[in-house]
C-alpha cells in the first residue's frame, strides 16, 4: 500500500475541495501531509494530498478534467 503525492494546496479550503472531489469519485485520500518550506517572508505552509499509488493516474485525470491541474505535483505514467 504505497502512497503517492498527488496535489498541493496552499490553504485548508482548497484542500477540502480537492479531497471531497476525489472521495466523491471513490478515491480515498489516505494522508494529509503538511508542507513547511522556509520562505523569505517566513514559513510557506500548505497541504499535500496523497492517494494510493494505483489510484494516482485516475485521481490526476479527475483533477485535470475538473480544472484543478495547477495543484497537481505528480505526472501520470
Amino acid at each position: 500500500m504505497a502512497l503517492q503525492r498527488l496535489a498541493f494546496a496552499f490553504d485548508a479550503g482548497t484542500f477540502g475541495v480537492l479531497k471531497a472531489l476525489l472521495e466523491s469519485e471513490g478515491i480515498p485520500v489516505l494522508d494529509l501531509a503538511h508542507g513547511g518550506h522556509i520562505a523569505i517572508a517566513g514559513v510557506d505552509q500548505g497541504f499535500y494530498i496523497q492517494v494510493l499509488e494505483e489510484d494516482q493516474p485516475r485521481a490526476e485525470r479527475l483533477l485535470r478534467e475538473r480544472g484543478f491541474e495547477k495543484y497537481i505535483v505528480t505526472r501520470a505514467a
